[in-house]
């Protein structure tokens, strides 16, 4: 019986909704609604009677209700001593990102913590001559089903930015008609598939980027030089000197991040540490 199967039932119980219950464990419904079928299939009961309400506990549920939360207890504790334990041992995990992901967990490199030590590798950028694969990859979007162990570790809000001068004489945040008429920075012709480039050639009637740049630090240069608008994560237009953020948070571009960790590495003290701290840096973010 695998003890993740155990914490949804608590999950499920405590919230009587597999979908506040995903929140919950940042993981998905799906998930949850797996898991949750899997349990009930190793121990042959039926733990939850399903209704319009959402889920309620069965007789047998409830019975077994007061165990597994004893049992979440002596687990708890059993994590707390390990944690202690992992600074002697000087355990590094790998962590790979991606670039706007990488920035946060570098700067919260910065806050106090216990655990592993963090080697940080941005996606695309790292040598793989040394053979050691990554040990947590964040990822953009929810990965493919697959043998990893993945968990929803936070979100990032973007917005337009540029310099104050193209606002002049507007409301902010700026209507569609207003932004449709202002200069663009684009991502180059190689990534022309992301869904920021999608939104912005609509949203610009399909006019080309006024330059094109390849990645978000470059556009901040640019658009802090007057070369145009651009889309950046929040957590970097507000930090940026001279921009001002022209839009609202773009809801359709919110950007959800996940961690993939490979089963064998799920139960690792260390692993787990890191993901809570990943969970951490994401939470930190102001939008």
């Amino acid at each position: 019986m695998d003890w993740s199967d155990l914490r949804i039932f608590l999950a499920v119980a405590q919230t009587g909704s597999l979908r506040q219950a995903a929140g919950l464990l940042r993981v998905t419904q799906p998930t949850v609604s797996r898991r949750l079928r899997t349990l009930e299939a190793d121990l042959g009961l039926s733990l939850f009677d399903r209704d319009r309400d959402g889920h309620r506990l069965t007789a047998a549920g409830a019975e077994l209700l007061p165990d597994i939360r004893a049992a979440e207890t002596a687990v708890l504790r059993v994590e707390q001593r390990s944690l202690g334990l992992v600074g002697q041992f000087q355990e590094t995990v790998r962590v790979e990102a991606g670039e706007t992901a990488a920035v946060i967990l570098a700067q919260g490199m910065s806050a106090e913590r216990e655990g592993p030590k963090i080697e940080l590798l941005v996606t695309g950028l790292s040598e793989k001559a040394s053979g050691r694969q990554p040990d947590i990859l964040v990822s953009h979007g929810l990965p493919e089903e697959g043998r990893a162990i993945t968990r929803r570790v936070g979100s990032v809000s973007v917005a337009v930015y540029g310099l104050p001068v193209f606002s002049e004489g507007r409301t902010i945040p700026l209507s569609d008609a207003d932004l449709s008429t202002l200069p663009w920075l684009g991502f180059v012709e190689e990534q022309e598939h992301y869904i920021t480039m999608r939104w912005l050639r609509r949203m610009m009637k399909d006019r080309p980027p006024s330059e094109r740049l390849m990645n978000t630090d470059l556009m901040i240069a640019a658009a802090s030089a007057g070369a145009g608008v651009a889309v950046l994560p929040c957590f970097k237009g507000e930090a940026a000197l001279g921009l001002s953020r022209l839009t609202a948070p773009i809801e359709e571009l919110q950007a959800d991040y996940w961690v993939v960790i490979n089963p064998d590495l799920a139960r690792n003290t260390a692993i787990r540490s890191a993901v809570d701290w990943i969970i951490r840096c994401f939470d930190q973010l102001d939008f």
